[in-house]
Protein backbone atom coordinates (compact mmCIF):
# COMPACT_ATOMS: atom_id res chain seq x y z
CA UNK A 1 0.00 0.00 0.00
CA UNK A 2 1.15 3.47 -0.44
CA UNK A 3 -1.29 6.11 2.15
CA UNK A 4 -0.86 9.26 2.61
CA UNK A 5 2.09 11.46 4.35
CA UNK A 6 0.38 13.44 6.74
CA UNK A 7 2.53 13.83 9.44
CA UNK A 8 3.00 16.98 12.07
CA UNK A 9 5.66 18.64 11.25
CA UNK A 10 7.16 18.03 14.90
CA UNK A 11 7.29 14.61 14.39
CA UNK A 12 8.71 14.98 10.62
CA UNK A 13 11.62 16.73 12.02
CA UNK A 14 12.21 14.62 15.08
CA UNK A 15 11.92 11.81 12.91
CA UNK A 16 14.58 13.43 10.49
CA UNK A 17 16.97 13.88 12.71
CA UNK A 18 16.77 10.40 13.87
CA UNK A 19 16.81 9.31 10.60
CA UNK A 20 19.61 11.16 9.56
CA UNK A 21 21.57 9.92 12.56
CA UNK A 22 21.07 6.19 12.00
CA UNK A 23 21.03 6.27 7.83
CA UNK A 24 18.70 3.20 8.48
CA UNK A 25 16.09 5.29 6.61
CA UNK A 26 13.13 3.69 4.85
CA UNK A 27 13.65 0.36 6.34
CA UNK A 28 13.56 2.07 9.90
CA UNK A 29 10.09 3.88 9.08
CA UNK A 30 8.54 0.65 7.63
CA UNK A 31 9.96 -1.57 10.57
CA UNK A 32 7.69 1.28 13.20
CA UNK A 33 4.56 0.96 11.33
CA UNK A 34 4.74 3.51 8.70
CA UNK A 35 3.39 3.20 5.75
CA UNK A 36 5.35 2.51 2.06
CA UNK A 37 4.06 5.95 0.88
CA UNK A 38 5.43 8.10 4.15
CA UNK A 39 8.55 5.45 4.45
CA UNK A 40 9.27 6.17 0.86
CA UNK A 41 8.49 10.49 0.87
CA UNK A 42 10.67 10.55 4.07
CA UNK A 43 13.79 8.48 3.12
CA UNK A 44 13.84 10.16 -0.31
CA UNK A 45 13.77 13.88 1.11
CA UNK A 46 16.08 12.84 3.49
CA UNK A 47 18.51 11.49 0.98
CA UNK A 48 18.42 14.38 -0.75
CA UNK A 49 20.06 16.23 2.23
CA UNK A 50 22.47 13.98 3.26
CA UNK A 51 23.90 13.55 -0.71
CA UNK A 52 24.74 16.39 -3.32
CA UNK A 53 22.03 16.36 -5.89
CA UNK A 54 25.29 16.55 -8.93
CA UNK A 55 26.36 14.82 -11.98
CA UNK A 56 29.42 12.19 -11.76
CA UNK A 57 33.13 13.34 -11.95
CA UNK A 58 33.85 14.63 -15.81
CA UNK A 59 30.05 15.01 -16.81
CA UNK A 60 28.51 18.52 -16.92
CA UNK A 61 25.26 18.60 -14.89
CA UNK A 62 23.28 20.54 -17.48
CA UNK A 63 20.01 22.66 -17.20
CA UNK A 64 17.17 21.23 -16.50
CA UNK A 65 13.69 22.32 -18.50
CA UNK A 66 10.84 24.62 -17.23
CA UNK A 67 7.64 22.20 -16.69
CA UNK A 68 4.34 22.81 -18.71
CA UNK A 69 2.41 21.82 -16.06
CA UNK A 70 2.45 21.20 -12.65
CA UNK A 71 -0.13 18.87 -10.51
CA UNK A 72 -0.56 18.65 -6.57
CA UNK A 73 -2.78 16.55 -4.56
CA UNK A 74 -6.18 18.18 -4.02
CA UNK A 75 -5.77 18.33 -0.59
CA UNK A 76 -3.20 18.26 2.46
CA UNK A 77 -4.11 14.43 2.80
CA UNK A 78 -3.25 13.00 -0.15
CA UNK A 79 -0.37 11.84 -2.32
CA UNK A 80 0.35 11.53 -6.06
CA UNK A 81 1.18 8.00 -6.94
CA UNK A 82 0.66 7.26 -10.17
CA UNK A 83 -0.60 8.07 -13.86
CA UNK A 84 -1.34 7.73 -17.59
CA UNK A 85 -1.66 9.61 -20.54
CA UNK A 86 -4.34 9.36 -22.92
CA UNK A 87 -3.50 8.07 -26.65
CA UNK A 88 -4.01 11.77 -27.95
CA UNK A 89 -1.15 13.10 -25.05
CA UNK A 90 -3.99 15.62 -24.54
CA UNK A 91 -5.01 14.34 -20.62
CA UNK A 92 -3.04 12.87 -18.07
CA UNK A 93 -5.42 10.32 -15.33
CA UNK A 94 -3.93 10.04 -12.41
CA UNK A 95 -4.20 8.38 -9.31
CA UNK A 96 -3.61 9.43 -5.40
CA UNK A 97 -4.43 8.12 -1.97
CA UNK A 98 -5.59 10.18 0.82
CA UNK A 99 -5.79 9.76 4.58
CA UNK A 100 -9.22 9.75 5.68
CA UNK A 101 -10.34 9.35 9.69
CA UNK A 102 -12.20 6.37 10.37
CA UNK A 103 -15.23 5.66 12.84
CA UNK A 104 -13.93 4.01 15.45
CA UNK A 105 -15.50 0.15 15.99
CA UNK A 106 -16.95 0.07 19.70
CA UNK A 107 -14.95 -3.36 19.80
CA UNK A 108 -11.43 -1.68 19.38
CA UNK A 109 -9.55 -1.37 21.91
CA UNK A 110 -7.18 1.61 20.17
CA UNK A 111 -8.08 5.17 21.58
CA UNK A 112 -6.54 7.30 19.24
CA UNK A 113 -7.49 8.42 15.82
CA UNK A 114 -8.13 5.72 13.13
CA UNK A 115 -7.31 6.06 10.02
CA UNK A 116 -7.82 4.40 6.42
CA UNK A 117 -5.76 4.63 3.06
CA UNK A 118 -8.12 4.50 0.16
CA UNK A 119 -7.11 5.94 -3.55
CA UNK A 120 -9.00 8.16 -5.72
CA UNK A 121 -8.56 8.99 -9.55
CA UNK A 122 -8.15 12.29 -11.28
CA UNK A 123 -8.44 13.53 -14.93
CA UNK A 124 -6.40 16.62 -15.92
CA UNK A 125 -7.04 18.18 -19.40
CA UNK A 126 -4.88 21.58 -18.58
CA UNK A 127 -7.37 23.91 -19.07
CA UNK A 128 -9.18 23.55 -16.46
CA UNK A 129 -9.67 21.67 -12.60
CA UNK A 130 -8.76 18.00 -12.71
CA UNK A 131 -11.52 15.71 -12.45
CA UNK A 132 -12.33 12.80 -9.94
CA UNK A 133 -13.45 9.70 -11.95
CA UNK A 134 -13.20 7.32 -8.84
CA UNK A 135 -13.91 8.55 -5.68
CA UNK A 136 -12.47 7.11 -2.57
CA UNK A 137 -15.26 5.08 -0.82
CA UNK A 138 -16.07 2.90 -3.53
CA UNK A 139 -14.80 0.09 -1.14
CA UNK A 140 -16.16 -0.50 2.24
CA UNK A 141 -16.47 -3.52 4.87
CA UNK A 142 -19.44 -4.84 6.29
CA UNK A 143 -20.20 -2.31 8.85
CA UNK A 144 -19.56 0.52 6.66
CA UNK A 145 -16.38 1.70 7.10
CA UNK A 146 -13.60 2.61 4.49
CA UNK A 147 -11.14 -0.05 3.57
CA UNK A 148 -7.70 0.93 2.38
CA UNK A 149 -6.31 0.29 -1.20
CA UNK A 150 -3.61 1.53 -3.06
CA UNK A 151 -4.08 2.44 -7.35
CA UNK A 152 -1.64 0.86 -8.85
CA UNK A 153 -2.29 1.14 -12.58
CA UNK A 154 -4.27 3.28 -15.24
CA UNK A 155 -4.79 2.36 -18.64
CA UNK A 156 -6.90 4.40 -21.36
CA UNK A 157 -8.73 3.07 -24.24
CA UNK A 158 -7.40 3.70 -27.62
CA UNK A 159 -10.23 6.05 -27.94
CA UNK A 160 -9.71 7.62 -25.39
CA UNK A 161 -13.49 7.08 -23.96
CA UNK A 162 -12.63 4.27 -21.23
CA UNK A 163 -10.27 3.63 -18.70
CA UNK A 164 -9.21 0.57 -16.94
CA UNK A 165 -8.06 1.43 -12.81
CA UNK A 166 -6.24 -1.44 -11.13
CA UNK A 167 -6.63 -1.24 -7.42
CA UNK A 168 -4.93 -3.49 -4.38
CA UNK A 169 -6.27 -3.67 -1.27
CA UNK A 170 -4.35 -4.45 2.30
CA UNK A 171 -4.25 -8.16 1.83
CA UNK A 172 -2.86 -7.78 -1.64
CA UNK A 173 -6.15 -8.81 -3.63
CA UNK A 174 -6.44 -6.84 -6.71
CA UNK A 175 -9.44 -5.88 -8.73
CA UNK A 176 -9.50 -3.89 -12.07
CA UNK A 177 -12.72 -1.52 -12.37
CA UNK A 178 -14.19 -0.45 -16.01
CA UNK A 179 -14.81 3.43 -16.15
CA UNK A 180 -15.86 5.73 -18.42
CA UNK A 181 -13.43 8.89 -18.82
CA UNK A 182 -15.83 10.67 -17.32
CA UNK A 183 -16.14 8.21 -13.83
CA UNK A 184 -19.31 6.52 -15.07
CA UNK A 185 -19.37 2.42 -14.60
CA UNK A 186 -19.04 0.47 -17.57
CA UNK A 187 -21.28 -2.27 -16.62
CA UNK A 188 -19.71 -6.01 -18.01
CA UNK A 189 -22.75 -7.38 -19.95
CA UNK A 190 -24.60 -4.24 -19.77
CA UNK A 191 -26.17 -4.77 -16.03
CA UNK A 192 -23.52 -6.35 -14.58
CA UNK A 193 -21.16 -4.97 -12.40
CA UNK A 194 -17.85 -2.91 -13.60
CA UNK A 195 -15.12 -4.68 -11.33
CA UNK A 196 -13.47 -8.10 -12.08
CA UNK A 197 -10.20 -9.83 -10.09
CA UNK A 198 -6.99 -9.69 -12.50
CA UNK A 199 -4.03 -6.48 -12.73
CA UNK A 200 -1.96 -5.38 -15.68
CA UNK A 201 -4.78 -4.98 -18.02
CA UNK A 202 -5.07 -3.12 -21.31
CA UNK A 203 -7.53 -1.80 -23.59
CA UNK A 204 -7.14 -3.79 -27.19
CA UNK A 205 -8.27 -1.68 -30.30
CA UNK A 206 -11.46 -2.20 -30.55
CA UNK A 207 -12.27 -0.74 -27.40
CA UNK A 208 -14.43 -2.95 -25.93
CA UNK A 209 -11.92 -5.54 -25.18
CA UNK A 210 -9.50 -5.91 -22.17
CA UNK A 211 -6.20 -8.49 -21.85
CA UNK A 212 -6.06 -9.20 -18.09
CA UNK A 213 -3.36 -11.01 -16.11
CA UNK A 214 -4.02 -13.78 -13.42
CA UNK A 215 -1.57 -15.01 -10.40
CA UNK A 216 -0.02 -18.49 -11.45
CA UNK A 217 2.60 -18.05 -8.60
CA UNK A 218 3.18 -15.82 -6.17
CA UNK A 219 4.03 -13.01 -5.75
CA UNK A 220 3.36 -12.29 -9.17
CA UNK A 221 5.99 -14.31 -9.72
CA UNK A 222 4.00 -16.42 -13.00
CA UNK A 223 1.08 -14.95 -14.34
CA UNK A 224 -1.87 -16.53 -16.46
CA UNK A 225 -3.74 -14.25 -19.29
CA UNK A 226 -7.64 -14.06 -20.10
CA UNK A 227 -9.58 -11.45 -22.01
CA UNK A 228 -12.70 -9.47 -20.96
CA UNK A 229 -15.30 -8.40 -23.39
CA UNK A 230 -17.85 -5.83 -21.74
CA UNK A 231 -20.59 -6.96 -24.28
CA UNK A 232 -19.81 -10.48 -23.03
CA UNK A 233 -19.60 -9.64 -19.52
CA UNK A 234 -16.77 -12.36 -18.19
CA UNK A 235 -13.37 -13.70 -18.44
CA UNK A 236 -12.14 -15.90 -21.02
CA UNK A 237 -8.98 -17.90 -19.70
CA UNK A 238 -6.42 -18.52 -23.06
CA UNK A 239 -3.77 -20.61 -23.41
CA UNK A 240 -4.55 -23.41 -21.54
CA UNK A 241 -1.36 -24.58 -19.55
CA UNK A 242 0.73 -22.15 -20.12
CA UNK A 243 2.16 -19.57 -17.76
CA UNK A 244 4.24 -16.37 -18.21
CA UNK A 245 7.20 -14.30 -16.24
CA UNK A 246 6.00 -11.20 -18.26
CA UNK A 247 3.45 -10.01 -20.78
CA UNK A 248 3.57 -7.12 -23.08
CA UNK A 249 0.23 -6.21 -24.92
CA UNK A 250 0.19 -5.77 -28.73
CA UNK A 251 -3.46 -3.37 -28.39
CA UNK A 252 -3.54 -2.61 -32.41
CA UNK A 253 -2.42 -6.21 -33.48
CA UNK A 254 -4.63 -7.66 -30.54
CA UNK A 255 -1.94 -9.70 -29.73
CA UNK A 256 0.72 -10.13 -26.70
CA UNK A 257 4.50 -10.90 -26.49
CA UNK A 258 5.23 -13.08 -23.52
CA UNK A 259 8.47 -14.34 -21.85
CA UNK A 260 6.52 -17.93 -21.52
CA UNK A 261 8.08 -20.17 -18.49
CA UNK A 262 7.12 -23.48 -16.78
CA UNK A 263 5.57 -23.94 -12.80
CA UNK A 264 8.92 -25.05 -11.50
CA UNK A 265 11.15 -22.93 -13.37
CA UNK A 266 12.97 -25.94 -15.00
CA UNK A 267 13.15 -25.20 -18.68
CA UNK A 268 14.55 -22.40 -20.58
CA UNK A 269 12.48 -19.05 -20.84
CA UNK A 270 10.65 -18.39 -24.64
CA UNK A 271 9.98 -15.52 -26.35
CA UNK A 272 6.19 -15.90 -27.64
CA UNK A 273 3.55 -13.93 -28.93
CA UNK A 274 0.44 -14.91 -28.42
CA UNK A 275 -2.66 -14.44 -30.89
CA UNK A 276 -5.79 -12.83 -28.37
CA UNK A 277 -8.49 -13.62 -30.87
CA UNK A 278 -7.41 -17.04 -31.84
CA UNK A 279 -5.58 -18.28 -28.85
CA UNK A 280 -2.85 -19.32 -30.37
CA UNK A 281 1.10 -19.11 -29.40
CA UNK A 282 4.29 -18.72 -31.82
CA UNK A 283 7.46 -19.46 -30.07
CA UNK A 284 9.92 -16.35 -31.49
CA UNK A 285 13.18 -18.16 -29.55
CA UNK A 286 14.80 -19.32 -26.06
CA UNK A 287 15.87 -16.05 -23.86
CA UNK A 288 18.30 -17.79 -21.49
CA UNK A 289 19.33 -15.04 -19.63
CA UNK A 290 15.84 -12.93 -19.23
CA UNK A 291 16.10 -10.68 -15.56
CA UNK A 292 12.96 -8.80 -16.62
CA UNK A 293 11.21 -5.61 -18.04
CA UNK A 294 9.67 -6.93 -21.19
CA UNK A 295 7.91 -3.84 -23.24
CA UNK A 296 6.83 -3.70 -26.65
CA UNK A 297 7.63 -0.31 -28.84
CA UNK A 298 4.87 1.90 -29.56
CA UNK A 299 4.68 0.98 -33.16
CA UNK A 300 4.56 -2.59 -32.08
CA UNK A 301 7.30 -4.22 -34.02
CA UNK A 302 9.92 -4.85 -31.60
CA UNK A 303 10.34 -6.03 -27.87
CA UNK A 304 12.55 -4.98 -25.42
CA UNK A 305 13.72 -6.53 -22.02
CA UNK A 306 16.75 -7.00 -19.66
CA UNK A 307 19.35 -10.06 -20.24
CA UNK A 308 21.79 -8.25 -17.52
CA UNK A 309 22.08 -5.61 -15.31
CA UNK A 310 22.96 -3.06 -18.20
CA UNK A 311 22.34 -4.82 -20.65
CA UNK A 312 18.46 -4.03 -22.44
CA UNK A 313 17.80 -6.23 -25.61
CA UNK A 314 15.83 -4.85 -27.96
CA UNK A 315 14.59 -7.31 -30.94
CA UNK A 316 11.80 -7.62 -33.76
CA UNK A 317 8.76 -10.04 -33.57
CA UNK A 318 10.23 -12.37 -36.27
CA UNK A 319 10.86 -15.98 -35.19
CA UNK A 320 14.38 -14.93 -36.68
CA UNK A 321 15.35 -11.46 -35.90
CA UNK A 322 18.51 -9.85 -34.83
CA UNK A 323 19.05 -9.20 -31.35
CA UNK A 324 20.80 -5.74 -29.69
CA UNK A 325 21.77 -4.83 -26.91
CA UNK A 326 21.75 -1.29 -24.84
CA UNK A 327 24.02 -0.55 -21.75
CA UNK A 328 20.56 0.85 -20.08
CA UNK A 329 20.22 -0.07 -16.14
CA UNK A 330 17.60 -2.93 -14.73
CA UNK A 331 15.14 -0.76 -13.50
CA UNK A 332 12.24 1.25 -14.57
CA UNK A 333 12.08 2.34 -18.13
CA UNK A 334 9.98 3.18 -21.07
CA UNK A 335 9.59 3.71 -24.75
CA UNK A 336 9.73 7.29 -26.21
CA UNK A 337 8.76 6.62 -29.66
CA UNK A 338 10.09 3.53 -31.57
CA UNK A 339 14.27 5.11 -31.43
CA UNK A 340 14.38 6.35 -27.82
CA UNK A 341 14.16 5.01 -24.58
CA UNK A 342 13.75 7.10 -21.44
CA UNK A 343 14.87 5.42 -17.91
CA UNK A 344 15.73 6.28 -14.49
CA UNK A 345 19.50 6.58 -13.76
CA UNK A 346 19.38 5.41 -10.21
CA UNK A 347 21.12 7.35 -7.49
CA UNK A 348 22.21 4.64 -5.91
CA UNK A 349 22.56 0.80 -7.33
CA UNK A 350 20.00 -0.69 -7.32
CA UNK A 351 17.84 2.64 -5.84
CA UNK A 352 14.01 3.68 -7.86
CA UNK A 353 14.86 7.67 -6.91
CA UNK A 354 17.57 9.02 -9.52
CA UNK A 355 17.68 10.91 -13.03
CA UNK A 356 15.08 10.97 -16.01
CA UNK A 357 18.13 9.77 -18.58
CA UNK A 358 16.93 9.38 -22.38
CA UNK A 359 19.17 7.10 -24.28
CA UNK A 360 19.11 7.38 -28.22
CA UNK A 361 19.46 3.67 -29.99
CA UNK A 362 20.54 5.44 -33.27
CA UNK A 363 23.78 7.34 -31.61
CA UNK A 364 23.83 5.51 -28.54
CA UNK A 365 24.27 8.56 -26.71
CA UNK A 366 22.17 9.37 -23.10
CA UNK A 367 21.59 12.50 -21.75
CA UNK A 368 19.83 13.77 -18.63
CA UNK A 369 16.83 15.86 -19.32
CA UNK A 370 16.02 17.24 -16.06
CA UNK A 371 19.31 18.49 -14.44
CA UNK A 372 20.18 17.28 -11.24
CA UNK A 373 16.31 17.29 -10.21
CA UNK A 374 15.81 13.13 -9.44
CA UNK A 375 12.56 12.11 -9.82
CA UNK A 376 10.92 8.65 -8.87
CA UNK A 377 8.77 7.23 -11.57
CA UNK A 378 7.59 8.96 -14.85
CA UNK A 379 5.14 8.08 -17.82
CA UNK A 380 5.50 9.30 -21.30
CA UNK A 381 2.86 9.80 -23.97
CA UNK A 382 2.59 7.10 -26.71
CA UNK A 383 4.51 9.91 -29.33
CA UNK A 384 7.30 10.55 -27.03
CA UNK A 385 6.75 14.43 -27.05
CA UNK A 386 5.91 14.79 -23.34
CA UNK A 387 6.44 13.20 -20.30
CA UNK A 388 5.33 12.87 -16.72
CA UNK A 389 7.58 12.60 -14.09
CA UNK A 390 6.83 11.99 -10.21
CA UNK A 391 9.18 14.64 -8.10
CA UNK A 392 10.86 13.44 -4.99
CA UNK A 393 10.94 15.12 -1.58
CA UNK A 394 7.73 15.44 1.73
CA UNK A 395 5.31 16.81 -0.86
CA UNK A 396 5.73 14.66 -4.26
CA UNK A 397 4.35 16.86 -7.54
CA UNK A 398 3.85 15.70 -10.91
CA UNK A 399 5.39 18.21 -13.29
CA UNK A 400 4.70 17.77 -17.14
CA UNK A 401 7.75 18.28 -19.86
CA UNK A 402 7.88 18.86 -23.25
CA UNK A 403 10.36 16.12 -25.21
CA UNK A 404 9.84 17.00 -28.89
CA UNK A 405 7.85 20.12 -30.36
Amino acid sequence: MKPARIVPLVLLVALGLILAASGEGQGWLEGHGFSRAVSSALSNYLQGLREARRAPSGEESPQPRAPTAVLEPASDDEVLVVAAWSPDGRRLAYGTERRREQRRSPLSVYEGPQYTYPGEVWVADFTGKPRRVLKSDILRDREGRFVSFSVERIAWSPDGAKLLVEIIDERKTAATFFLTDEGKRVKLGGEGPNVIGGYGAEWLSDNETAGMLEEAAEPRLLHRVKIVRVAGGRSVPLYEGRVFAAVAWLPQARKMVGIERDLDFLRTPALVVGDLEKGTIQELGPVREYVGGLRATPDETKVSYFVGNEKLAVRGLAPIAAVETYPIPLGRYAWAGAGAVLYIEPQKPGGRVGWLTLFDLATKQKSRLLGDDLVQDFWVTTDGRQVAVLTTGLSPQIKVYRLQE
